[in-house]
């Protein structure tokens, strides 16, 4: 009986031990597969930039993904690959168009394939050119795939506004289908099929994960690069059509304002920046942009829109001490605020945006009766565009902004216009009470100007 209790002691521990063999070797497979995996992306990531150097078409890092995970201060753990093998199949890069010639590119491109991978080009127009009717083809991404990881390269040209920019590109239902065959997610996609605007930034040689590559110094442009650098370009084809059918003011007082109404947008960009307050093209800025792609010569004004939360007060001081002054302000911060400036005979009108649940609103006051109006419009988000070689903001839903301001016949130009009454989206909103007065109707003197 001893002996028998004995053997199902041992026969017991025997198949524990081996049934813990089993749980650790297969732990140990699992483990080796993972690292293969990071080595192969490892291995695909290195050798592409080593033959970028050699060919030299400089690559550097633009990936939010990558970026987050330096910020956040994670890694996956592996020994040697922290942050290029982060567990994600596309790589994001960029290289600044100009730097490296076509058949350096080439070269690179023919290399990359005679190691066995795959390379997808995506062609566009260049719209500097195509506004002048010169159709140039450029070459705006690159995909470099082994089935297993691919790289994303994003190429960059500079614009007159001095910014960069890439285009964005069309994807057919069979490139959609190839791409997210290889594990692009939205966010990968949207960094191929939308324009964007970004800074110009510093690039410096660093070695990430023991591997040589270029990185930008201001990395925070990045990690939102949909919402944050979306871009929209003018339509010339419809500005083209504007003026075939309404002709184009070229009188010497229309190109003298235009001239000046430049001058004085040129101004305010640079100080509304340099105070890190956003804004966007407004009202018949708006219109002229959208419609013409310049201003309407018979505005006599520059309209621009800022959400009240960015308001600052230095606003009005920084104006002035540019030679911008005051001339009237209107409302207060909590309710209808705007304020008119005045660059000798142009006015600067900035008025000032509410958020609703459903809508957003900007206000109105009539000075000689204190009564108040309502400006309705649809929520938008805004996007970058590039305004007679200035970079500006435009709400992005840029048509619907316009039909709310104007109606459904915006493309026709109408030069008697009435703020209180002509645009489809103003209401009454009540009037000030008498002794608000002082404070919400404030009509300055203009001092000299030359």
């Amino acid at each position: 009986m001893k002996r028998t209790n004995l053997l199902y002691i041992a026969c017991g521990t025997s198949l524990t031990l081996l049934v813990l063999q089993i749980v650790v070797l297969q732990s140990l497979i699992k483990k080796e597969k993972t690292e293969v995996v990071l080595d192969s992306a490892y291995v695909f990531i290195a050798r592409i930039l080593s033959l970028s150097f050699k060919h030299n078409v400089p690559l550097f890092l633009v990936d939010p993904k990558i970026f987050r995970h330096i910020l956040n201060g994670s890694s996956s753990g592996h020994s040697d690959c922290r942050l290029l093998c982060s567990g994600q199949k596309v790589i994001h890069l960029a290289t600044i168009g100009p730097l490296s010639t076509q058949i350096q590119k080439n070269a690179f491109i023919e290399a990359v394939e005679l190691e066995g991978n795959k390379v997808l080009l995506f062609i566009g127009s260049d719209p500097v050119l195509l506004q002048h009717g010169l159709n140039s083809p450029i070459p705006l991404h690159f995909i470099i795939t082994n089935q297993q990881n691919s790289m994303h390269i994003v190429v960059l040209y500079e614009r007159p506004a001095k910014f960069w920019w890439t285009g964005g590109y069309h994807l057919s239902d069979n490139e959609l289908h190839e791409l997210y065959e290889l594990g692009f997610k939205q966010e990968d996609f949207d960094m191929i099929k939308h324009s964007a605007a970004l800074d110009k930034v510093e690039i410096y040689s660093a070695a990430i994960d023991k591997v040589k590559i270029f990185v930008p110094y201001q990395q925070d442009i990045f990690l939102d690069y949909y919402s944050n650098n979306r871009f929209i370009e003018c339509n010339y084809t419809q500005a083209k059509k504007f003026h075939e059918k309404y002709g184009r003011d070229e009188s010497d007082e229309a190109e003298i304002f235009r001239s000046r109404a430049w001058k004085l947008l040129s101004k305010a960009v640079s100080l509304l920046d340099q105070l890190k307050v956003p804004f966007w093209l407004s009202s018949g800025t708006c219109l002229g942009f959208y419609r013409e792609c310049g201003f309407i010569s018979y505005s006599k004004d520059v309209d621009l829109g800022i959400w009240i939360k960015d308001y600052k007060p230095d606003i009005i001081s920084a104006f002035s001490t540019h030679d911008i002054p005051l001339t009237h302000s209107f409302g207060k911060v909590e309710d209808s605020f705007e304020l008119s400036f005045r660059d000798n005979d142009i006015k600067l009108d900035l008025f000032f945006f509410y958020e609703e649940s459903d809508y957003v609103w900007n206000g109105g006051t009539q000075a000689r009766t204190g009564k108040k109006f309502k400006y309705i419009f649809p929520k938008f988000q805004l996007c970058w565009t590039e305004f007679l070689e200035l970079k500006v903001r435009i709400p992005c839903q840029t048509e619907d902004y316009i039909k709310a301001n104007y109606g459904p016949n915006w493309f026709e130009p109408i030069k008697v216009w009435d703020w209180k009454s002509s645009p489809p989206n103003v209401i009454e909103n009540g009037q000030w009470p008498l002794d608000e007065w002082p404070e919400v109707i404030q009509l300055l003197p203009l001092p000299e100007q030359t």
